[in-house]
């Protein structure tokens, strides 16, 4: 596996109130060049090695922007089987958010029993979805087995409710506003709502709250003609777009939920936004998986197309923790360049979404300041290792006098 890097964060802070934030990154910024000179199977076969988190959403990217740059024929029911893949890794992405760091915030114990069941998933829908559960080569095939996956479903439904929910699944899927929130929190003793009402009661809901917007969305020809007037290499590592800072994160798949709407509208994109967001997204994948699940109606191959070409495919995939960008550029056979942009760029971009918000932030002593800091970045959630640290202004100040 490439090592992944980390990001340093430095927040600086007068009488409680934030003065400056700093965003280092140590992510190498030549993951993808370990891809040049492969073929497509090639890339296929490496990129799984090289991401611990979101294997899936990235061998999908991969796949797409092979699959693009060969001219090869989209497979809509192999695709929706990938779809369901990387919604099963998006969820078990938000509940080791939920179960190993939102604890740890209210002092609670960690759920890793839970967690580890929800780990077992993955192989068992590859196995029940593709033949040898291989979903992300270009010569794929489906082997789908309904009842099994249903099942399967079911299963991953219940233990949500479960170690997340307490039981109180099914009221929380229907909350629409903040007043059915209040009420769900009088009755829950679940682990969110123990969060969630810490957050009511230090009046910490609204923290982070900033003006940056979430990112649009793109058609591909919009997006391949903009990365064109780009330098690619200064792009991947800190993306903006017409000239401004966006966030790509999972609120900005939850905005027109009414719930989240609601909340957005009172708090702005602040903590308690991101924090229900992130819960939604888990309560609603069940439901999702059984979509796309019957989708998958055909069990026959498309064929593969036409011979390859000297061409660039693009491919845009919603990771758990947001947009997720592959290009690369196919000459003779072989890659001539590739690109990845991950959400944590544009998330944890100098001048980005963390930077904005965290420059938001007072508290009535340092520990108050840290915990909210702590807590906003989990909420964005980088894709690696942070480390942050605070220092007084008035003490930088003194020092440089």
């Amino acid at each position: 596996m490439t090592p992944a890097g980390k990001i340093v964060i430095d927040l600086y802070h007068d009488s409680g109130k934030v003065s400056g934030v700093q965003i280092a990154s140590s992510r190498p910024e030549a993951i993808a060049q370990v891809l040049i000179g492969k073929t497509p199977d090639q890339v296929l076969e490496t990129v799984p090695l090289l991401f611990t988190l979101c294997g899936n959403a990235q061998a999908y990217a991969a796949l797409q922007a092979c699959r693009a740059a060969l001219g090869i024929a989209t497979e809509p029911e192999l695709d929706s089987a990938r779809d369901l893949l990387v919604q099963l890794e998006t969820l078990r992405e938000h509940a080791w958010r939920i179960l190993l760091d939102w604890p740890v915030f209210i002092g609670l114990a960690q759920d890793k029993k839970a967690l580890a069941s929800l780990l077992k998933f993955d192989a068992l829908f590859k196995r029940h979805l593709f033949r040898h559960a291989e979903a992300f080569k270009l010569d794929s095939c489906l082997n789908v087995d309904t009842d099994r996956l249903m099942q399967l479903i079911d299963d991953l439904e219940a233990l949500i409710d479960t170690s997340i929910f307490n039981g109180r699944l099914v009221e929380f899927q229907a909350l629409t506003g903040e007043a059915q929130l209040q009420n769900w929190l009088r009755q829950s003793n679940a682990l969110p709502a123990s969060l969630l009402n810490h957050l009511y009661g230090r009046n910490w809901a609204a923290v982070g709250q900033n003006n940056v917007a979430c990112l649009p969305e793109f058609e591909e020809e919009v997006l391949s003609r903009g990365l064109q007037r780009q330098d690619l290499s200064a792009f991947s590592r800190m993306p903006h777009w017409q000239g401004r800072c966006f966030e790509t994160t999972l609120l900005n798949r939850r905005l027109s939920q009414p719930l989240i709407a609601d909340m957005r509208g009172r708090y702005g994109n602040g903590l308690i936004a991101r924090t229900l967001a992130r819960l939604l997204e888990v309560a609603l994948t069940p439901s999702q998986l059984r979509r796309l699940l019957m989708q998958i109606t055909d069990l026959s191959v498309l064929p593969l197309s036409g011979a390859i070409n000297e061409s660039v495919g693009l491919a845009q995939v919603q990771a758990a923790r947001g947009l997720l960008i592959h290009r690369l550029e196919l000459k003779q056979g072989r890659v001539h360049d590739y690109r990845i942009i991950a959400p944590t760029e544009w998330n944890f971009h100098p001048e980005g979404v963390v930077a904005q918000g965290l420059k938001q932030l007072q508290a009535e002593n340092l520990n108050d300041l840290q915990r909210q800091a702590e807590l906003y970045i989990n909420a964005v959630d980088p894709c690696v290792q942070y480390a942050l640290h605070l220092t007084d202004s008035r003490n930088e100040i003194e020092n440089h006098a």
